[in-house]
């Protein structure tokens, strides 16, 4: 009797324990599920067809810009000129598609990006501004950048609290209030216009080459640019035609002193060496 009520018990709590583990194993699936629920449109294109726009240098056709304007708006990425290279670039306050950027740029998930300003305004914002001058002799930053900008620069300032959280790994999706920020703000048509009608600054950076940046290196052309981000995810193209570009030159703010990080197309004799 003893014997069959032992053998009961076991075959019951063999039953209890198959039925847990399989409730278990059911949660997993789940979470699992709802995590990749979770970023399930990431590095997906929001139009049938990359959309390629060509427009005139001069920026007399801006008006054309409007279905650019609109798919930033509903989260798109894609690629528009600058006073250097090409960028990539997205709605600022668009956490997606910021991830969604970092995914076809196929970025280390701790990369920092850049901003695309067209204001001082948007400086302020974005940023604790340039740093003031606390000697006598020091450089007034403010306004060796005013008369600067716009032009092929970028600055690294301290980030305010108004800088959207940057994804830090878009894999897990933690994010991280960022302590510094590159600033660019191009003497470029289209990135006046795209930032005007988009009412809102741009996340981006540069698309890749693998050649040392000088006076003959020219942008990559449309079909260049497709084959690298057209599988990718990329919702569109705007081109200006042929130009040559070297890389912006890099100053570093955030120390109160000005450290050139780069020199590239914009002067930078006036910053101390």
């Amino acid at each position: 009797m003893q014997l069959g009520v032992q053998s009961s018990l076991l075959c019951r709590d063999a039953s209890v324990g198959r039925a847990h583990s399989k409730r278990a194993q059911l949660q997993q699936v789940q979470a699992v599920k709802t995590k990749r629920l979770k970023y399930a449109g990431i590095g997906q294109r929001l139009v049938q067809e990359p959309l390629f726009l060509t427009l005139q240098p001069d920026g007399s056709d801006t008006w054309r810009l409007e279905p650019v304007i609109q798919i930033l708006r509903d989260g798109g990425v894609g690629i528009i000129p600058t006073d250097s290279l090409p960028a990539v670039v997205c709605d600022l306050s668009n956490r997606n598609a910021a991830l969604k950027l970092y995914n076809i740029m196929e970025l280390a998930p701790k990369k920092m990006l850049s901003i695309l300003v067209t204001s001082f305004n948007d400086i302020s914002k974005y940023t604790t501004g340039f740093p003031i001058p606390t000697q006598p002799g020091q450089p007034d930053m403010f306004r060796i950048a005013q008369r600067l900008l716009p032009g092929p620069y970028t600055f690294l300032l301290p980030a305010s609290k108004n800088l959207p959280r940057q994804v830090i790994d878009f894999k897990t999706g933690k994010t991280k209030q960022r302590n510094s920020v590159g600033v660019r703000m191009p003497k470029e048509h289209i990135v006046k216009a795209v930032i005007a009608g988009l009412g809102e600054c741009l996340l981006s950076h540069s698309v890749h080459v693998e050649e040392q940046l000088d006076s003959e290196t020219e942008c990559p052309d449309t079909g260049t640019l497709l084959d690298m981000y057209g599988n990718r995810g990329l919702d569109f193209i705007v081109d200006t035609g042929a130009r040559v570009v070297t890389a912006t030159s890099i100053v570093d703010l955030t120390s109160g002193e000005p450290e050139v990080v780069r020199v590239g197309q914009g002067d930078v004799s006036m910053f101390p060496e």
